[in-house]
C-alpha cells in the first residue's frame, strides 16, 4: 500500500473530490497533477494495468498497444488520479468493444500534451457504420463514473461512437476528437462524438470535435451544460428522446447548449424524438449563442417524425420550454431549409425564440408549430 503525506492527500481531495459538479470545482492540468506526488505507478504495457489499477490510486498509462478484442478496464479506486502519456492504441478486432471502460468515484483523468488514444477506425470504416459491414467496436471511451473530471483528452479515428457517458457530477473539458480521416471516400459512419444518457449534472466544455454523426447527444438526462464546444462535419448539437419503450427512460430536463459552433454538418441544432418509443417529457432546453455555418440539410430541425422524416409526427414525447437565443448562421445546398419543425398534435408548448436567423436556404421554412418570437 502506498502512503501519502497528509498535505498531499488533502490537496488531492480538494482537487479531485466530490466537487465535480456544474460550478464550484477546481481543475488542474497534467503537469500540476504529475508534480503533486512522486508516488505514481507507471503502466507501460497492457499486461501491467490490472495489478496497478488494483493497488494504486495515482496512475500513469504510457505508450502501449491493447491486444485485439480486449478492453482496457480501468476500475479506479475512489479519489484516483489517472494520467495518459504517449499513444494508447488498440489492435484491430471485429467485435463490440468498448476499447476503454472507466469506472470509479470522485476521480480525475487527464491527458498529457502529446498523448493520443487511437481507435484505428481507418481499419474498420466501410461506409456502413454500425448497421452493416464488418463488426466495429461501439465505444472507444466508455465512462460509468460518479463524481469526476476528465480533462484534455485526445481521441483519434473512432470505429463508430467515440465517448459514451453514464454517471453523475462529471465534467469533460478540453476534449479533442479528430476523425478527419473518416471523410476520405465518405467511409466513416455513425461516429457520434460525445453522448451521455441516464446522467445528471454533466458539463462538456472547451472542446473541438470533427466527426460524421451527432457532435454531442443528450439522452434521458438532466441538469447539463455544453459550452464552448466547436464541431465540424457532424450531424448536430442534439437532443434525443423516445429511444426507450419505457416511459421513465425518455425524460430530458434542464439542458443548455451555449457559446457553441457547428459547421460543414448535416444539421446545426437537431432535436429528435422517436415515435416508436414510450412516452416522456423534454423540458427546459436552451440553445444560446450558437453559430451555424454551411449546414447541408437544416440549420435547425426539431422533429417528432424521426427517423422516417415523413411528415407524420407522433405526440408520445412532450417538448416544453424550448428556448433559442441568438442562434445564427448559414445553410447551403439545393435541398436546405433554415428551420424545420414537425411536432405531434399538442406535444409542443411554450417555445420562446429570439434573435434566430439562418440564411442561404433554397427552400422555405417548414413549420407546423410556431415558436414565440420566430416567424416561419
Amino acid at each position: 500500500m502506498i502512503h501519502f503525506s497528509k498535505s498531499v492527500v488533502t490537496l488531492l481531495m480538494v482537487l479531485v473530490g466530490t466537487s465535480a459538479t456544474l460550478v464550484g470545482y477546481e481543475s488542474i492540468d497534467y503537469a500540476t497533477a504529475l508534480n503533486l506526488t512522486a508516488d505514481y505507478c507507471y503502466a507501460r504495457s497492457y499486461e501491467e494495468v490490472p495489478s496497478i489499477v488494483q493497488r494504486c490510486e495515482y496512475i500513469v498509462l504510457v505508450d502501449f498497444e491493447v491486444p485485439a478484442g480486449e478492453t482496457l478496464e480501468l476500475n479506479l479506486q475512489k479519489n484516483s488520479v489517472l494520467l495518459f502519456e504517449g499513444t494508447i492504441k488498440f489492435a484491430v478486432a471485429y467485435w463490440d468493444g468498448p476499447l476503454i471502460h472507466i469506472t470509479g468515484n470522485n476521480i480525475q483523468v487527464i491527458g498529457g500534451t502529446k498523448h493520443l488514444i487511437h481507435g484505428q477506425g481507418e481499419f474498420y470504416w466501410d461506409g456502413q457504420g454500425g448497421s452493416g459491414g464488418v463488426k466495429k467496436p461501439e465505444k472507444v471511451f466508455s465512462v460509468n463514473v460518479n463524481g469526476g473530471i476528465f480533462k484534455n483528452i485526445n481521441i483519434k479515428n473512432c470505429p463508430t461512437a467515440c465517448v459514451k457517458i453514464y454517471g453523475n457530477d462529471l465534467t469533460f473539458s478540453g476534449f479533442n476528437i479528430d476523425l478527419n480521416d473518416g471523410f476520405k471516400n465518405k467511409l466513416a459512419k455513425h461516429t457520434d462524438a460525445m453522448t451521455f444518457s441516464h446522467s445528471n449534472n454533466i458539463v462538456i466544455e472547451n472542446s473541438k470535435i470533427v466527426n460524421q454523426d451527432d457532435c454531442v447527444n443528450v439522452i434521458c438526462s438532466s441538469n447539463a451544460v455544453i459550452r464552448n464546444v466547436h464541431c465540424w462535419g457532424s450531424h448536430g448539437l442534439t437532443i434525443s428522446s423516445g429511444l426507450s419503450t419505457s416511459d421513465r427512460n425518455n425524460d430530458v430536463q434542464n439542458i443548455t447548449y451555449e457559446d457553441c459552433s457547428i459547421g460543414g454538418s448535416l444539421s446545426g441544432i437537431h432535436f429528435k424524438t422517436h415515435p416508436a418509443g414510450g412516452h416522456g417529457t423534454v423540458d427546459q432546453v436552451t440553445y444560446r449563442n450558437i453559430e451555424i455555418k454551411d449546414v447541408t440539410r437544416h440549420g435547425i430541425e426539431i422533429q417528432q417524425d424521426y427517423p422516417n422524416n415523413d411528415g407524420h409526427p407522433s405526440n408520445n414525447i412532450k417538448i416544453n420550454n424550448l428556448n433559442l437565443i441568438n442562434v445564427t448562421g448559414t445553410v447551403k445546398g439545393k435541398t436546405t431549409r433554415g428551420v424545420r419543425i414537425s411536432c405531434g398534435s399538442g406535444s409542443c408548448t411554450n417555445w420562446k425564440w429570439s434573435d434566430v436567423k439562418i440564411t442561404g436556404a433554397h427552400k422555405k421554412d417548414d413549420c407546423n408549430f410556431h415558436p414565440d418570437g420566430y416567424s416561419c
